[in-house]
C-alpha cells in the first residue's frame, strides 16, 4: 500500500516514515513520497533515506496512493491537505488537531461519509502504554474524581492553544469518558504556558492542568481506591497510531466513529471559550 506524508515539518514525519522502512509490523506500506513547506525538513528527510520524492503540492500524488498521512503542524492545513483525497475515498490519517476550526471539521467529515473515506487519527497520547494500567484499575469500580496534566504551548505559529492542547484531552477521553456536561477553564495570560480547566462530568469531577514543563500525570480517584502515573516516556505511541491506521485499511472499518473524532475539537474549542470569557461552557 502506498501512502503520501503530507506535511514534513512536524517529527511525526520523519517517525512514521522510519517506522514504515524498518518495523516489519508495518511493512504493508511504503512511503511513495512527501509534500511539505519546510525545504530543510524535506532535505533531512531525503538524507536520511526516508523519502526519496517530494511533490510541489499537497495533492500531486493524487491517483498515485492509496492512502495519506497528514502530519502538518497547523491544524487548519489538515483541511487544506487532506480535502482533494477525503473526496476520492482516500483513508487518512489525520494529526492533532483533526482541524481547529469547528466549520471545517464539519466539511471534512461531510466529505468522508460523502465518500467512503476512512479517517482515524488525532493525539498520540491516548495510545500512552501507561494508560492501560490505569483503564485496568478503573475496570469495575466507581469514579469518583481525578486529575491530570499535560505540557501546553500558548504561543506559537501553529493556532495557539491548539497546536499542543489535545494531548491532554485524549487523555482524559481516555481514562475517563466522553461525558463531560461542562467545563471552566482559567488562564491569566495567553502569553503563559499556565491552563486550569475543571471538567463536570455530573457525579465527579477531573481538574486539568496545562503547564510549562513536560511529563504527563493522570490520577484517578474511585471508591476502591487511587491509582496514578507519570511519565516523561512515551514508548511506542508512534508504532500504535500506525497500527490503528493499518488495522482500520485492512479491515475496513473506523476505529472510532466521526462523532469521538470530533468531540476532542469540541472540548478544545469550549476550554479556549471560557478562559476567554470568564464562563462555564458547555461542549
Amino acid at each position: 500500500m502506498k501512502l503520501a506524508i503530507l506535511g514534513t515539518e512536524n517529527s511525526h514525519a520523519s517517525a512514521f516514515a522510519r517506522l514504515i522502512r524498518d518495523d516489519p509490523d508495518l511493512s504493508c506500506f511504503t512511503v511513495a513520497g512527501a509534500y511539505g513547506y519546510d525545504e530543510e525538513a524535506n532535505r533531512k528527510l531525503a538524507r536520511e533515506g526516508l523519502v526519496t520524492e517530494f511533490g510541489k503540492r499537497p495533492e500531486d500524488f493524487l491517483g498515485r496512493v492509496d492512502g495519506i498521512l497528514v502530519t502538518a503542524r497547523h491544524g487548519d492545513l489538515h483541511y487544506e491537505y487532506a480535502m482533494p483525497y477525503i473526496e476520492k475515498g482516500i483513508p487518512a490519517f489525520i494529526d492533532k488537531p483533526i482541524t481547529v476550526k469547528e466549520e471545517l471539521a464539519d466539511s471534512l467529515f461531510s466529505a468522508a461519509e460523502k465518500s467512503g473515506a476512512l479517517l482515524c487519527g488525532g493525539s498520540s497520547l491516548k495510545f500512552l502504554r501507561k494508560l492501560d494500567g490505569i483503564t485496568d484499575f478503573i475496570y469495575g469500580r466507581k469514579i469518583l474524581g481525578g486529575s491530570l496534566s499535560a505540557p501546553v504551548s500558548m504561543v506559537n505559529d501553529y493556532a495557539g492553544f491548539y497546536f499542543y492542547s489535545q494531548h491532554l484531552v485524549e487523555m482524559l477521553l481516555r481514562v475517563f469518558g466522553g461525558g463531560v456536561k461542562r467545563l471552566f477553564a482559567y488562564c491569566p495570560d495567553e502569553r503563559e504556558n499556565r491552563v486550569t480547566v475543571l471538567f463536570d462530568y455530573g457525579p465527579f469531577d477531573v481538574t486539568a492542568h496545562y503547564y510549562a514543563g513536560y511529563e504527563y500525570t493522570v490520577t484517578v480517584h474511585t471508591d476502591g481506591g487511587t491509582c496514578s502515573m507519570h511519565t516523561y516516556d512515551l514508548g511506542d505511541i508512534y508504532k500504535r497510531e500506525l497500527m490503528e491506521y493499518r488495522d482500520m485499511v485492512l479491515n475496513g472499518r473506523l476505529p472510532h466513529s466521526f462523532e469521538e473524532l470530533r468531540l476532542p475539537g469540541k472540548l478544545m474549542r469550549a476550554i479556549e471559550t471560557s478562559y476567554k470569557t470568564g464562563k462555564m461552557v458547555e461542549p
